[in-house]
């Protein structure tokens, strides 16, 4: 096998990534998780002569071992890692180290990063996949983000970004979705020509007039955090909805994983002061989990039986 990529399974910048990576070096897209991604890095094929692995933050409360498992796959092809969450300067020397090629900027997203990486190899459509990770990560006021926006109709890209990250809202539970949206951005394929995507978009509009609704009688309030459980693939847009409906700074969205794990997503208006993927890095590792991502947003994965703690420990830090 030529090329392999893993990346984010769950939003438009770490579709958009992988579709960029399928696009440039004609490599296999695997879409994880981070609960999966450790696992899914020992399935990577022996036979692979190159690995990119996209917009999955490494576990910082785990790293010697996240280097260890890209070391192993380094010593037998060659490792870029393109990635934009929080990580330490111990994790980046370590990565460097083991000869992984890191290309990482917290100040871009993910496809933003992955289309300069291999911007030489790809058709000119494909800026557009990076605006769109920009915007859906709310990155596009990034300097790169910028200067391609200044060339493009932003109302263009807006639209397009809303239609595929409602879609994937909408459709990303179902099995092979988010493969298939790949494969078709890959191919340059804007999202309002793929097959049935504004259609999942505009349903989704509905949805979330629904959700809005929904969060204010299932959410909890907690001193300067809204918190609820739920079952959308989307629990970013719950935790912001969360925000709205009960005022506060954070909001916290619990989508339960596996019987006995949460899988946590957090968001924060400008009014929050803390880093939320440094915060709910340390208290997911305190609590057997693991965790990280940006200032405003991050994600983790929790005990079910230590979420009450959890959720108190991070209003104690806000």
């Amino acid at each position: 096998m030529k090329a392999y990529c893993i990346s984010h399974v769950k939003d438009v910048d770490g579709v958009g990534a992988a579709a960029i990576v399928k696009a440039a070096i004609g490599a296999e897209v695997h879409l994880s998780d981070y609960s999966l991604l450790m696992d899914d890095l020992d399935g990577v094929p022996a036979d692979v002569r190159e690995f990119v692995l996209c917009d999955l933050g490494g576990d910082n409360a785990n790293v010697d071992a996240f280097v260890a498992k890209l070391e192993r796959i380094a010593s037998r092809a060659k490792v870029t890692y393109i990635d934009h969450h929080f990580m330490s300067a111990e994790g980046v020397k370590k990565l460097r180290a083991v000869g992984v090629n890191l290309v990482h900027n917290e100040g871009e997203c993910s496809s933003m990063l992955a289309y300069l990486t291999f911007k030489e190899s790809l058709p000119e459509r494909s800026r557009l996949i990076g605006l769109m990770g920009a915007v859906t990560d709310y990155m596009d006021g990034s300097p790169e983000a910028t200067r391609l926006m200044e060339q493009a109709d932003r109302q263009f890209v807006l639209l397009e970004s809303t239609i595929l990250a409602y879609a994937i809202a909408k459709n990303g539970d179902q099995k092979g979705y988010t493969d298939f949206i790949v494969d078709e951005l890959s191919k340059m394929k804007h999202p309002h020509e793929i097959d049935g995507v504004p259609e999942a978009a505009v349903a989704q509009l509905g949805e979330m007039v629904r959700l809005g609704e929904e969060v204010k009688k299932k959410g909890s309030k907690m001193r300067n955090l809204a918190y609820m459980v739920t079952d959308q693939h989307s629990t970013g847009n719950i935790a912001k909805l969360l925000i709205g409906a009960f005022e506060v700074p954070v909001g916290v969205a619990m989508k339960e994983q596996q019987r006995d794990w949460y899988e946590v997503s957090l968001r924060s208006t400008s009014e929050c002061k803390v880093h939320l993927g440094k915060s709910i890095g340390k208290i997911a590792a305190e609590l057997g989990g693991n965790g990280g991502g940006h200032a405003k947003a991050a994600g983790a994965r929790i005990p079910k039986s230590k979420m009450d703690e959890m959720l108190k420990d991070l209003s104690n830090v806000l």
